[in-house]
């Protein structure tokens, strides 16, 4: 066999494990992805082969690059620790979030416009968001945000300190994370309902306490942590809807397989969300109670949210350049 036989025949290896490494590091793998392993070892085998018979220079330094370049991103994601957990937030995560950028905005859409629908209706027609918040529900709203109501009363109040708080929101916050997400299982619908009632429920206490209450109060004490709060809820839909279109629509998988594939891809979506809501409950828990001036609790607010659009927009952004 002459070099270019050779090179002819090897050519479609080097060439699907160049797209394979390509789509992975941008967070963008096909059906395929579990290729990778098998087409890495392949490749490795021609390289070995190549040197052997001293086949052109040009070859064996392409095929080498790629073994490299492969067994970099392979031990990579093999990783454990906190370096794997800091790539998978930093790096995979904002750009899993900004591959299915049209599924983040239908989503977006989908949490925001119900909530200001119904906050905007509230005043006209109470009933509404009465019925959606129950008795209990308005009287801790009016204790936390009437008009001679302090939020961070009701938190010393109802748990003793911030840290008990800051425990409560983590459980409670990243809880509405994981339901959403696993309500993709049905299909996306479970996702779909838990996005809806969270949305419609936020619609109704901002609607309930510009007719009953201060908002004044509610505005500064949500503004901060609702960025990190309310991106990891719309996140964590996201997650969930991906897998439940992997059960709808396999494709050329099976069922079963089609979930594990999409719950593999999905994974960086739901941490990173659990991520954010951590953080959302650290500034619920700490920050939001503070009595400081409004002006600096709107502009930390703004800060809190610059900081989301801005990580989610360009983070890990040059690590897939340099792909």
């Amino acid at each position: 066999m002459t070099p270019a036989q050779f090179e002819k025949n090897i050519e479609p290896r080097w060439k699907k494990l160049e797209r394979l490494l390509t789509e992975a590091e941008q967070a963008r793998p096909r059906e395929d992805v579990e290729e990778l392993p098998a087409t890495f070892r392949q490749v490795c085998h021609d390289l070995s082969i190549a040197q052997h018979r001293m086949s052109p220079q040009r070859l064996t330094q392409k095929l080498n690059a790629l073994a490299i370049r492969a067994y970099r991103l392979l031990e990579r994601r093999s990783a454990g620790g906190g370096e794997a957990f800091m790539r998978l937030f930093f790096v995979e995560f904002p750009q899993a979030v900004r591959a299915d950028w049209k599924l983040f905005w239908w989503c977006t859409a989908l949490f925001y416009v119900p909530a200001v629908l119904l906050a905007a209706l509230t005043p006209a027609h109470p009933e509404w968001a009465m019925a959606l918040l129950g008795p209990e529900g308005m009287v801790q709203i009016e204790s936390m945000y009437g008009e001679a109501s302090k939020p961070s009363d009701y938190v010393r109040d109802s748990f003793g300190s911030g840290f008990a708080a800051f425990c409560f929101y983590i459980w409670n916050n990243v809880s509405i994370d994981f339901k959403t997400f696993a309500g993709g299982i049905l299909g996306g619908v479970g996702a779909l309902f838990v996005l809806l009632f969270n949305s419609l429920y936020l619609g109704a206490v901002f609607g309930y306490v510009h007719y009953s209450g201060n908002p004044l109060t509610l505005y500064t004490w949500v503004v901060a942590h609702g960025a990190p709060e309310l991106t990891g809820v719309v996140i964590s839909a996201m997650a969930g809807m991906r897998v439940g279109w992997s059960v709808l629509r396999p494709g050329r998988l099976t069922r079963r397989d089609a979930l594990v594939l999409a719950g593999r891809k999905a994974l960086p979506l739901l941490i990173g969300a659990a991520v954010l809501t951590s953080l959302a409950a650290v500034l619920e828990g700490f920050w939001s109670p503070l009595d400081m001036p409004t002006e600096m609790k709107f502009a930390a607010g703004g800060v809190c949210w610059l900081l989301v659009a801005a990580f989610l927009m360009f983070s890990g952004r040059r690590q897939a350049d340099a792909a």
